[in-house]
């Protein structure tokens, strides 16, 4: 939500620039009033703005205006029932205040009333021409929709809200929350339904790998199979764990195994096929791994890694300029990948060009300083279905 000097920008000049002066009451102690009401505002002052607009009302009841700053100003104090009632009063006096109604949506939502609160809203988010409040309405809905227990109108505010403002971090944030309490209360209706389940043994592997516990993970995944073996994307999550949880040549040949299994399963797994083409790497086996990597990028045409891989093996087999292009492409879909840009400038210092190979080194190291310190967190919220690329890969 924005903070309180935002919203006094936005409430200063949404309502200072209504036609206050000399329409409804043109006396002198009404301007004087809103002159000194204007100039707390712009001081931040609200008690003082307060009181100057309760002055205004008192000599001109009728003055929408007033009625709509003074509710501008309780809103900012979060003066919510306060805020309403103006809003209210402006509305009845001059129901074309849009702002108002707007105002007026987000104070009865946060005052509680649930059922006044929600066409006043919709109306605000659905509204087709921008408006400041907007977003702030969407954030309100969706946490209304959950309360009045209609969750598939909260995801389509929800998507409506991702789709509008793509990189605002209180709406990631809401997206977030949102998405990890449907995952809870799926998780809770799965272990009430089926307790013993093949799918509930899968999610606490999935559970399990995110917190970096791959034996036990290994253990639960097993599981599943016991009870379906060929419940998709588990021999595939199974492999990855016995990946991550040993190295040896054991453990390796077993994740083979699981790969091959979940390609029997389900023939067009790209991510088994990125995988077999990892195996196959790590035993110096490049043309193998090019086979894997490329119907793994064939088959799911945005998979950067794949893409990554296929250029980290060129760029070995001296295929610089084929490695070049197909590091720019995973660049295209995925800018922020940071083992791209290595690899890409990898590339460009064996063709010889130097200049775009710091180029990429620098805008590498960049990448790599932003991310560290989030990749923890990173890890414990995301789920992979992959050994993902890494410069520590055979060079």
């Amino acid at each position: 939500m924005p903070n309180g000097i935002v919203r006094l920008r936005l409430l200063v000049f949404l309502f200072a620039g209504l036609p206050l002066l000399g329409q409804t009451n043109p006396r002198d102690e009404v301007q004087a009033h809103y002159r000194k009401a204007a100039d707390a505002m712009r001081l931040r002052n609200l008690d003082a703005a307060a009181e100057e607009f309760r002055a205004m009302i008192q000599l001109d009841p009728n003055l929408a205006e007033a009625h709509a700053n003074l509710g501008g100003v309780y809103y900012i104090q979060h003066k919510y029932p306060e805020a309403s009632a103006e809003f209210e009063s402006a509305l009845k006096l001059k129901p074309e205040l849009v702002k108002a109604e707007d105002l007026l949506g987000l104070s009865e939502a946060r005052s509680g009333h649930l059922d006044r609160a929600l066409p006043l809203l919709e109306k605000t988010f659905g509204r087709p021409d921008e408006n400041e409040f907007r977003r702030e309405a969407g954030i309100l809905l969706v946490d209304l929709y959950k309360a009045v227990s209609k969750p598939e109108r909260a995801r389509q505010t929800l998507d409506a809200l991702r789709q509008a403002y793509p990189a605002n971090p209180e709406v990631l944030y809401v997206a977030y929350r949102t998405y990890s309490e449907m995952a809870s209360r799926a998780l809770a209706d799965l272990v009430h339904a089926a307790p013993d389940s093949a799918h509930l043994h899968q999610v606490a592997g999935e559970l399990l790998d995110s917190e970096g516990d791959f034996p036990h993970a290994v253990e639960q995944y097993q599981k599943a199979l016991e009870k379906d073996p060929s419940l998709p994307g588990v021999h595939r999550a199974l492999g990855v764990a016995l990946m991550n949880s040993s190295q040896d040549d054991a453990s390796i040949e077993n994740a083979r195994i699981e790969f091959e299994r979940e390609l029997g399963v389900n023939p067009d797994d790209a991510h088994s096929e990125y995988q077999l083409g990892e195996i196959f790497w790590r035993k110096h086996d490049a043309d193998q791994a090019v086979k894997h990597y490329s119907r793994a990028a064939k088959l799911r045409p945005n998979f950067v890694d794949a893409l990554v891989a296929l250029g980290k093996v060129w760029t070995f087999q001296d295929r610089a300029q084929d490695a070049a292009n197909v590091l720019r492409e995973a660049i295209k879909i995925d800018s922020g990948n940071e083992v791209a840009h290595y690899r890409l400038a990898q590339a460009y210092h064996k063709l010889g060009q130097n200049t775009e190979s710091e180029k990429e080194l620098a805008e590498f190291r960049k990448l790599r300083e932003a991310s560290a310190s989030l990749s923890v967190i990173y890890q414990q919220v995301q789920r992979k279905p992959i050994t993902e690329q890494t410069i520590e890969s055979r060079d």
